[in-house]
Formats: C-alpha cells, structure tokens, sequence
C-alpha cells in the first residue's frame, strides 16, 4: 500500500506573499523594507518569484540603495532572476498587488506558515526514514530532536537590538544577589581560591581543562562535578569517552567516602570502608548528576540529548562536562571529518561554543596537549600546547592546564602529587596559578594549605 508522505497543500499564502513584497518595496518604505528582510529567509516564501524578488529587496537593502521596479529589475537582472518573474512586466504586476498597513502581521503569518512546513518536512522525513530503516531508531530519534530544537531556536536568533532597559532588568537582579553575598557570576567547583579568582564558570562559556595522559584531568572535572552538586545541587550531565559509567561511579565512590580507590576497584576493603562507601552511595544517590559513556558520540548527539533532557517536565542542566575533545567522533555527512584533523577539532570546538551559548549553561571539555609540552624544560604548558587545533584557544572562555612536575629521580617519572591549576586565558577575568594536591589514592585534588597571599 502507498503511503502519502506529504499532504496535497502544504500550509502557504502566496497572495500575503505578494501583498508583503509590494508593501515593502513602495517609496518610502525603507524602514518597514529593513525590519522584514531581518526577520524574513528566503525560504519564509513559497513563489520561485516571490524568492527572487525578496532577494533583491534584500541586496538593495543591504547596500542602502533606494528601491524600486528599476532598481530591482537591474539587480534581478544581474544575477539572471528577472526571468523568474517574468520579466518586466511581471514585476511590475506583482509590486501592484495590495498595500498593507502593517506589513509585520504579514511578516509573522509567513513565519507561521514556514514553520508548519518545517514541522510537516520534519515530520515527513523521520516517516519514510523510519518506514525504510535507514538508521537506528536512537539515530532518528536524535535527528528528530536537534531539528526541532532548531526550529524552536529559530525566532531567537532572529532577535534584534535590545534596549539598554531591557538588559538590565536580567543583569541587575543577579548582580545585586552577588553585591550581597547571595550569589556569583557562575557555577562555583568548590575550590575556595579557584572560585575567587574565576568567581564560578559562566553560563554560555566554553572551558578547556587540559594536560598530559595521566596527570589528572578526569579526577579533577570529577571533583567539580561532585563538589558543584553537593554544595550548590547543580545539575551536571557528564558525556565520558574514555570510561564506562561503571567506572565513573566507581570514582565517584571512592572520593566520596574517601577509600582507596584500587580497593574499591578489587572489593577487598575492611568494614570500616564498607560503612563509608554505603553511606557515600546514599549521598550520590541524592545528587542531580547524569552519566553518559557512549564511545563514538558527536557533538550533534550530544546536542540532542542534552535537548531531550531539558525537554523532560522538571529536568534542567547547570553544566555540561565532556572527557574529553581529541575521542568525540565528527558525523559522516560532516565535511571537516573527511579533511585533517585540525580542521575536525575546530568544527567540533565551535559546536561546543554553540552548545554552550545557546543552552546558556558553562561546558567544560577535558583536552590532550601535544607533546611538545614534554620536551621543554620544567614541562609548564602553554597555550600553543593546545592539541591539534588554534581554535580550541580561539573558542574558549576559559583555558586551564593541570602542571604536576615530575621526580628528578632517573628513570621515574611518575607526577608528583604537588599540582597546579593554571588559568592561562580568562576571557571574563584574571590569569593565574593556583596550588592544588593530588590524592592518588581517592583520585581527588584538593587545593594546598594557603601560606601567604594568593599566586595570581
């Protein structure tokens, strides 16, 4: 039996289409001409006329020329459009159509109309997608997802200019709660001296915390997402590339109750550890934190899920963690996959800007550094350090680097347990250098006894 993917009469209104161009481009209507084009596609008309006629508008617009059939007839005619009217005349006809008073109540019922389609297109697509089996059902679900928060996206990226007024009545509530001590600009990690100098991480920021295999990268993220959710309840959700959710649980528990962690790991602890690692788990139980280990996952994906969570009744996100960068995978119909990897970690690094910016929420993303870091004397790193891509330090909020210096013995060269935490870029403040001590035994960091004034 055929199935009909589409209905007979997509949801349109040439005539408002008309109506709207030729209200636009009479003399004198510059003003309404420039409103619309900024909140109007292309694709907002149906009519291949109404497409070409809408672009001109919007080149003469863009270029401040005076519009009019004369002008529009020479830009139509430069990009061989002025056939798709027919001609002249036909442009003529079409900016005699009737005049309106307020052509934004056009402008929204386009907008409406197009996005009826979108949804209908949208709709459509998982159908026949579904009915044919060309991809998982978790696929399609996740395209499915991202499409329509795109589309649910789509009025707020269109948003112009705010008045001063408007903006402050957002900023000022939260400044004063700071004034008081009742607040900070960003999620605080729990790191007294870490949180004084970034005063949290923001909401839209994206954070780098990056260092060497084995110096401590996940431990650390760990102790943020942990100590975040016990003392402020943020909601954490936590992508690990690299360990099974086992395997973070199980980290999690041994810094909680303070166990050795390769105990907990070979379940040959006394029951004095028992009883503490009970009780730990009843407190993990209680924190909003969220786990996810899938090996090959996108940064689409991520989108998506992270989308589907906030789409749950009571669910929310205060912070997005990811370990770490160089494992996310790039979709196949992605074109930066198929070029080197530079290229591939900056489309990823610029989706999770977006992902941060549009979900106003801080996402930190664990990195490699390159092994030059190594070969230099004292082995500190540097933002040139950064693995694989510039425009990792480009996109970022906030750079840090975990430094542990290695024994001087010869032939060890395991990290001390002496840290430090170096914020080398802070687009929102100052740089600096903070202790840190690195407990092996419970994967944690904690920062060191402070003995003079702070280091940065």
């Amino acid at each position: 039996m055929a199935v009909d993917w589409l209905p007979d009469q997509l949801p349109e209104d040439v005539d408002a289409e008309r109506s709207l161009l030729a209200t636009c481009c009479a003399p004198g209507a510059e003003k309404d001409a420039a409103d619309i084009v900024f909140q109007l596609h292309e694709e907002d008309f149906v009519h291949p006329a109404h497409r070409a006629v809408f672009r001109g508008l919007r080149s003469l617009i863009e270029a401040r020329l005076e519009v009019n059939a004369l002008t529009l007839k020479d830009v139509l005619d430069q990009d061989d459009s002025l056939g798709k009217v027919g001609g002249f005349p036909g442009l003529v006809e079409l900016l005699s159509a009737e005049e309106v008073g307020r052509p934004q109540i056009l402008a929204e019922l386009l907008l409406r109309k197009r996005k009826l389609r979108d949804l209908i297109r949208i709709g459509a697509g998982l159908a026949r997608q579904a009915a044919a089996e060309e991809a998982p059902p978790e696929t399609l679900i996740e395209q499915s997802a991202q499409e329509l928060f795109r589309l649910a996206q789509g009025d707020l990226r269109r948003k112009g200019l705010e008045h001063i007024a408007a903006v402050e009545s957002e900023a000022m509530p939260a400044l004063l709660e700071r004034l008081e001590g009742r607040g900070s600009a960003g999620l605080r990690m729990g790191f007294e001296r870490f949180d004084d100098l970034t005063q949290g991480l923001r909401p839209g920021n994206l954070v780098i915390l990056a260092a060497r295999p084995g110096v401590g990268k996940t431990a650390l993220a760990l102790n943020w997402m942990l100590r975040s959710a016990m003392k402020q309840n943020a909601h954490v959700a936590f992508f690990s590339l690299e360990m099974s959710s086992e395997e973070v649980f199980l980290r999690l528990l041994a810094a909680k109750a303070r166990v050795n962690m390769k105990r907990v790991e070979a379940g040959s602890f006394n029951d004095q550890d028992r009883k503490q690692l009970e009780e730990a788990r009843k407190e993990l139980l209680a924190l909003p934190v969220f786990i996810n280990d899938y090996a090959s996952i996108t940064v689409p994906q991520i989108i998506a899920m992270v989308d589907r969570h906030l789409s749950q009744a009571n669910q929310k996100l205060d912070m997005v963690i990811i370990d770490y960068l160089q494992l996310l995978s790039s979709p196949d119909s992605s074109r930066a996959a198929k070029q080197n990897e530079a290229v591939r970690i900056g489309e990823i690094s610029r989706g999770l800007k977006l992902l941060a910016k549009d979900h106003g929420l801080p996402v930190v993303v664990l990195s490699q550094l390159n092994r030059e870091v190594e070969h230099r004397t004292g082995g500190r790193p540097q933002l040139s350090d950064l693995r694989d891509s510039g425009a990792l330090e480009q996109d970022a909020d906030m750079v840090a680097f975990i430094h542990r210096r290695t024994n001087p013995g010869p032939g060890n060269e395991e990290p001390e347990n002496e840290a430090e935490l170096i914020i080398a870029k802070h687009r929102n403040g100052p740089t600096g250098s903070i202790p840190l001590y690195f407990e092996g035994e419970y994967a944690t960091f904690r920062e060191r006894i402070r003995e003079s004034g702070p280091t940065y």
